[in-house]
């Protein structure tokens, strides 16, 4: 099914009131395709290792939908995963909102256990099938604010820039320069077996990889990330 959502958001958000200081605040940047012509959006699925992973997911969702968080977004949900499209600016910042006010509340209904999300992350392709921005050219978009969440999370990250001109030293210059500033953001642990460790708040961790590919996005004209996050992990208790 899917449906465009048009809710207010609340008065009273239900997230904490603590900002994360560690991103710029600076709006206006350079202007270009708008997210319905580039196709922002993500594909995420939560899995709660509880028996009740049922009513935590239904109400996790429900949560989010409740604060308002769902406004400006297409979601399309299958027995797989769940679409969400950003038709409208800030396309990153409401991605980055939903994603996180999903986990941190199903993270709340299964108290405090072992949640998993699986998240891609896709910018660039217009209907996602072609590519061809040389009209409408590439938006430079700002770094996302996030609320903490008092949540740690760890996750494995991977960033693909495409449509890069072919040669390997462009795309891992993108690479080399967002594992660089995960590092000096805090957040990057340590190089793993296909993807990069980070650690942190589950706020600063969509964010890291929210930024690097919006930020990717504004030189290359296809770019895709893809995220995996755990929460209430035993083997991080036990580490």
């Amino acid at each position: 099914m899917t449906t465009q959502t048009d809710a207010t958001p609340p008065t009273e958000p239900t997230a904490p009131s603590d900002r994360s200081s560690s991103v710029s605040t600076t709006r206006g940047r350079r202007p270009g395709a708008t997210p319905a012509e580039l196709g922002i959006g993500m594909r995420f699925s939560i899995h709660p290792h509880t028996d009740a992973f049922v009513d935590v997911i239904l109400g996790a969702l429900a949560d989010v939908e409740e604060a308002g968080l769902a406004h400006g977004l297409v979601l399309e949900t299958d027995e797989v995963s769940t679409y969400v499209g950003a038709q409208e600016a800030p396309a990153e910042q409401r991605l980055a909102d939903y994603l996180t006010a999903v986990l941190a509340a199903a993270s709340r209904r299964s108290g405090g256990g072992h949640v998993v999300a699986h998240a891609l992350f896709s910018r660039g392709c217009p209907g996602e099938l072609a590519c061809d921005l040389s009209v409408t050219g590439l938006p430079d978009p700002a770094p996302v604010e996030l609320e903490a969440t008092g949540i740690a999370a760890a996750a494995q990250w991977s960033l693909y820039p495409l449509l890069d001109g072919g040669d390997p030293d462009d795309h891992m210059t993108h690479i080399e320069e967002a594992i660089a500033a995960a590092h000096r953001r805090g957040t990057g642990a340590s190089p793993n077996h296909y993807a990069t460790k980070l650690t942190g708040d589950v706020s600063e961790v969509v964010a890291t990889a929210v930024d690097a590919w919006s930020q990717v996005g504004a030189h290359v004209p296809h770019v895709v990330t893809h995220l995996t996050i755990s929460v209430g992990s035993p083997s991080q208790a036990e580490g």
